[in-house]
This record gives C-alpha cells, sequence and structure tokens, in this order.
C-alpha cells in the first residue's frame, strides 16, 4: 500500500486529516516540527486500522524531505504545513510566514517530483484568498469572485494555489487546490503557529469551566464556518477522485451561520451545566472575540459536489458532535 504524505500533520487540520485516514486503513506519514502527535491522539490513533508514522523535520529542509520519499514509497500529499499569521506576526517575520506557507509548499512538490510515485497532490488554500471580496459579494465562486487576499496568509495561500497548480502540471503531478472555509472542532489548539483560533474554541474552553460568556451585540455577522470532520472527508474526496473535474474547490458549509449561533450555544449549554450565554448590552464588552466584524459573502460548493462531497453536519449537528468530543475526556483543546 502506498503511503500518504501529511505535513503539518500535528495541527488542527493535519490531525482530523490524518485520523480520518487511519480511520480507513491508510498507511500515513505525517512529516513537522513535533517529534510526537499530542496527547491524547497516539492513544486514540494507535486503535485505528491504519499505519502511522511520526517523522520530525522542517519542511523548508529539502534533504529532510528529500529522505521522508527515500526511505517509503509514498502515493499521494497533502502539504499542510503552514504558519497561519496574524498581523503582529506578519509585521514582525514576514520571511518566516513566507519560507514556511510558500518555499516548504514548492520543497516539497520538488521532493515528490524527484520520488516519481506520488499520484495527487491535495494544496491547501484557503477562503482568505478572496479578501476584500468577501465583503462584496454574497456568493464566494472559485472562477467568477476575483481574489484580493488582505493578510500575508491569504497572499501565501494564492501563491500556494498557483504555483502549486502550475508545478504540478510542469512536474507532471496531479494537483487539486482545496480553498478551505473557516473551520472549528476537534484537535483544535494553540499549536504557537495559528495566530487566529477560532470563536468556537474560546466558547468551548469557557463551557467546559463552565463559565459565562457575553458575546457582541446582536445581530452577528454573517460567516460560513465548516465543521472539521466534514472538511477532513471534503478533503479526502479530492484526494480520492480519479479525474478531478476542476482544479479548484471550495470546501465550506456553503451557509450562513449567524443564524444558528443562538441553537448552537444552546447545544453547549445542555451538554454543559453552569455554561451560559447572551449578548452584550449597549456599552458593555463582550468576554469573547468574534472572528468577524463585517459580514462576509457565503462559499458556493456546488464544484465540491461534483467530487460527490457534500457536508454531513448542519450546525445545530456540528456542535453537538463537537460538544460529545468534548465531553468524553479528550484534552485536545489544552
Amino acid at each position: 500500500m502506498d503511503a500518504i504524505l501529511v505535513t503539518g500533520g500535528a495541527g488542527f487540520v493535519g490531525l482530523n486529516v490524518t485520523q480520518a485516514l487511519l480511520a480507513r486503513g491508510a498507511h500515513v506519514v505525517v512529516f513537522g516540527q513535533e517529534a510526537v502527535l499530542p496527547d491524547p491522539a497516539p492513544a486514540i490513533f494507535a486503535k485505528l486500522p491504519g499505519r502511522l508514522e511520526v517523522l520530525q523535520g522542517d519542511v523548508r529542509d529539502a534533504d529532510a524531505l528529500a529522505a521522508v520519499f527515500a526511505g517509503r514509497r509514498i502515493g499521494a500529499v497533502l502539504p499542510f504545513a503552514a504558519v497561519t499569521a496574524g498581523p503582529q506576526r506578519e509585521a514582525a517575520d514576514p520571511q518566516f510566514v513566507l519560507d514556511v506557507n510558500l518555499k516548504g509548499m514548492v520543497a516539497t512538490l520538488q521532493a515528490a517530483r524527484d520520488a516519481g510515485t506520488v499520484r495527487r497532490v491535495v494544496l491547501p488554500s484557503s477562503a482568505a484568498v478572496y479578501g476584500e471580496s468577501a465583503y462584496a459579494f454574497a456568493e464566494l465562486d472559485e472562477a467568477a469572485t476575483p481574489p484580493v487576499p488582505i493578510s500575508l496568509y491569504g497572499v501565501t495561500k494564492y501563491a500556494v494555489e498557483r504555483a502549486g497548480l502550475r508545478l504540478a502540471s510542469l512536474w507532471g503531478l496531479d494537483a487539486v487546490a482545496a480553498r478551505i472555509g473557516a473551520t472549528f472542532g476537534p484537535w483544535e489548539r494553540d499549536t504557537g503557529l495559528r495566530d487566529t483560533l477560532s470563536l468556537h474554541l474560546a466558547i468551548a474552553q469557557a463551557a467546559r469551566r463552565g463559565e459565562a460568556v457575553v458575546l457582541p451585540p446582536a445581530p452577528l455577522p454573517a460567516y460560513d464556518w465548516i465543521y472539521v470532520r466534514d472538511l477532513a472527508e471534503g478533503l479526502l474526496a479530492l484526494l480520492d477522485a480519479p479525474a478531478p473535474p476542476y482544479r479548484v474547490v471550495n470546501l465550506a458549509s456553503g451557509l450562513d451561520w449567524a443564524p444558528h449561533y443562538a441553537a448552537c450555544l444552546d447545544v453547549l449549554a445542555r451538554r454543559f451545566p453552569g455554561f451560559r450565554w447572551r449578548h452584550a448590552q449597549p456599552g458593555e464588552a463582550p468576554t469573547i472575540a468574534w472572528n468577524e466584524s463585517r459580514p462576509r459573502g457565503v462559499m458556493r460548493i456546488a464544484r465540491a459536489a461534483d467530487f460527490g462531497w457534500r457536508p454531513r453536519h448542519a450546525p445545530e449537528a456540528a456542535m453537538a458532535d463537537y460538544a460529545g468530543w468534548l465531553a468524553n475526556g479528550d484534552e485536545g483543546l489544552r
């Protein structure tokens, strides 16, 4: 069986993709800065039918990447190592962001090219590539909506998408770019490489402590979230597609979550006694920082449906699943 390489596999999305691959019996090679996965992932993943290897290294190190491919037959690659930089990191160390996000991806593709065994690459792009267009369009379409990235992270993700597809074409690699929407769910934590964490994580931490939270005043802005378990299934659909009908694909819920927040928070309140929530009154400061203050367009997912994928979790169902994961004693939020 050919192995599947996931760089950055110890990160938030990487752990979920690794878990989904192991659950279906795949041989997964995780490569990144961690020598071991965070607890309790090793114990949980050991119960799954797949085979896991965790290799420590830097995606900017061409020799280390070459050694990964030389030591095993790798048939697919998800180059997910990235720095999700906020404004302070952008200003302080832009070179690090560029080196990891873009140069690390190119180095990974070069190693895949040289190995000669890779049949599919799933490139991790992002909703951040839409940038200012997200506020100007009600729907965000892969073909019709112009990318106008604002953040350095968004700029690098657009570069990953375009450069990755171009190099893959030149080097005989079969690549698909996934524009990943705002994500929350199991295994999210502060890794030191994600400067903006989801509001769901902050609320979940308060719920586990049995605390009250104060949200920004109603109405909350439109925002399109995707539950990470659905995202992992979407990425596997791109990995598996024998003849991809598109090379750039939105992976999102395709739904404005703002009307669903109250029901989602009530799910948490039923699961965790003591947890309460309300909106801030005029002049009152919220205790939960919202990820966005302006309403955003919703990402269209018609292309993803052509790959046979649609998200399985409506907002309330996603929160119920997440609450169950939190309540079952996993330490993934630490």
